[in-house]
């Protein structure tokens, strides 16, 4: 290892101890009364301040304060969306110090509030400020109500910044951050697309077809250019094996010749074709055009006959595919199975398959929808919190227990609405003693519910509560805590699903105890943990589109680059 060049420069570590000697020997002289408020903790603030020696000369002579009574006295005053005037703040505490000049630590209750510091003096039975600080938000002590998986990739090797829907697929975009660090392109990446079915459905109604024009608008937010091409109204498909296949290879003709087109106007990178239908065309290209071929295979045909007897028209587009696999630049599969299959039938080149999954359902998708609509139902507004009981209205359910917390918890939380949802012996009563309250306005007692107007009452909860006396089944509480709801429950529910503090909270089987656990719920964002938790698990099971969309422009970069780098060689 050749020696290092020397610069004459001092080193890092030479250079602090500098600034410490400086700092030291010639200390900073203030030349104005300063106070300066920071937050350490939500629990814990810090102050540091100096008040000059002829201020308070000068305070004196004015006769503001006495000689020899001159210690100073620190406010931090609660300022909480108010213009602060010096005397109009909602509360404030008082910390007396003994010097000019230094600094303090301070406990104060956290609850997310702006506060202000102020130095004076106290003299004539008044107080006189001398300095004052910004003001400086304490934030809650609680994990933040307004979690979102949102957030922004900055890249600094591809140097590119992008938001990004869910901040747990980071991985996703670090390797791709990686990947392509030695990628310099100052052109957008143009990639055709084919998609050409042979079954009768719209194409709008495919869900490999809504999944290609999910990735290719995916891909526009990585500078791409995305050209699809699909099958024409005016191309006619017939029923019988043969039939089929002259179909695929006429539509494979016309799809060349519109890319080819489309080429001379403004050539493509790379051709990417989804499926044996479309993999003809795209052979075509490879070949004729000169650019890599990429395809997609949503499944094989092995996996289409599950392995069973094979007709005539499976073993030729078995042949198809083999085709296309052996003479593709990446072959693209949506799950191991599928891997397996086109390596077992197929002889794919490990080094030219990779799995990236289609887009998966989620079990919340739509859930905003079904909540809107819930809300419409039963008329709540939409910025209020929402909390559920489902069971019998019975003494052994609980139900009275949670009306009876209603009196304090709607007292104490003037937007929130409960739905008590089924049927039983008090139903009636529990309604009379709503009205009598004075909260039917905030209950809802719809009765038994169908399992789709369920469901969407769930989507629309924001936690729900199973107040019982007696042993319940788990059954509603893990349906809850699947769909991402919190649970509270009494010990004598005996719902093991619950994990204290984490999807729920266990309280006893008495008022006071059910209003603890409901008031913390409408406080602390478990919900939102939950949201956190369940976004981690799917980066992992059910990645998002973007990702997905990000993982196809990465192999694409480096395709073309292998392609590039073996046409040169």
């Amino acid at each position: 290892m050749p020696a290092q060049k020397k610069t004459g420069r001092p080193s890092q570590t030479r250079l602090r101890d500098i600034a410490w000697e400086v700092g030291q020997n010639y200390p900073v002289t203030h030349t104005a009364d300063y106070i300066d408020l920071l937050m350490i903790t939500p629990e814990t603030g810090h102050v540091h301040w100096n008040v000059r020696e002829r201020t308070v000369n000068a305070l004196v002579r004015k006769h503001i304060i006495s000689a020899g009574k001159n210690n100073p006295v620190i406010r931090i005053h609660d300022v909480t969306d108010i213009i602060f005037d010096g005397h109009n703040s909602h509360r404030h505490f008082e910390i007396r110090v003994n010097t000019f000049e230094g600094q303090y630590t301070f406990a104060q209750d956290p609850a997310a509030r702006h506060y202000i510091a102020e130095i004076g003096f106290s003299g004539a039975g008044l107080y006189h400020a001398v300095a004052r600080s910004e003001a400086v938000f304490f934030d809650s002590g609680r994990p933040s109500g307004n979690y979102s998986t949102s957030g922004l990739f900055g890249g600094g090797k591809i140097n590119r910044v992008f938001p990004v829907e869910n901040i747990f697929n980071a991985h996703v975009y670090e390797r791709m951050n990686n990947e392509l660090a030695s990628i310099k392109r100052k052109e957008a990446l143009s990639i055709a697309v084919i998609d050409t079915p042979v079954n009768g459905a719209p194409d709008s109604d495919r869900p490999v077809n809504a999944h290609v024009r999910s990735i290719s608008t995916g891909l526009k937010t990585f500078g791409c250019r995305p050209v699809l091409f699909v099958r024409k109204d005016k191309d006619e498909l017939h029923a019988s094996d043969t039939s089929i296949l002259k179909s695929v290879g006429m539509i494979s003709e016309t799809t060349y010749n519109d890319v080819a087109a489309e080429h001379k106007k403004k050539a493509f990178h790379l051709v990417h074709c989804h499926d044996w239908y479309s993999s003809l065309a795209g052979i075509d290209i490879k070949k004729k055009l000169k650019v890599p071929f990429v395809v997609s295979l949503h499944s094989t045909e092995y996996e289409r006959t599950q392995a069973g007897e094979m007709s005539g028209l499976s073993k030729k587009i078995c042949t198809i595919e083999k085709k296309a696999v052996k003479l593709a630049d990446l072959v693209i599969v949506p799950r191991a199975s599928t891997r397996d299959q086109v390596t077992d039938h197929y002889n794919a080149q490990p080094d030219r398959l990779v799995i990236i999954p289609d887009t998966a359902g989620d079990k919340q998708t739509g859930q905003s929808g079904h909540s809107s609509e819930a809300r419409q139902w039963f008329g709540i507004p939409h910025d209020s919190k929402v909390v559920l009981f489902s069971g019998e209205m019975s003494h052994a359910a609980g139900a009275d227990l949670l009306l009876e917390a209603l009196s304090t918890v709607c007292r104490n939380h003037g937007s929130s609405h409960f739905i008590f949802a089924g049927e039983g012996p008090l139903k009636g009563e529990l309604e009379s003693r709503a009205h009598h309250m004075g909260i039917s306005h905030r209950c809802r007692f719809p009765g038994h519910l169908s399992r789709k107007a369920f469901e969407s009452v769930l989507m629309t909860a924001d936690f729900v509560v199973i107040p019982a006396r007696s042993w319940q089944d788990e059954g509603f509480a893990k349906m809850a805590i699947e769909y991402g709801k919190p649970v509270l429950a009494t010990h004598q529910a005996g719902v093991h699903c619950i994990e204290h503090g984490k999807n729920g909270l266990v309280t006893f089987d008495n008022p006071g105890s059910v209003v603890w656990g409901v008031q913390e719920l409408l406080h602390n964002p478990l919900r939102d943990n939950m949201v956190r938790a369940a976004a981690k698990r799917s980066a992992g099971q059910s990645p998002s589109l973007e990702s997905i969309a990000a993982q196809h422009y990465m192999f694409y970069e480096i395709v073309l680059k292998k392609y590039q780098g073996g046409r040169r060689a």
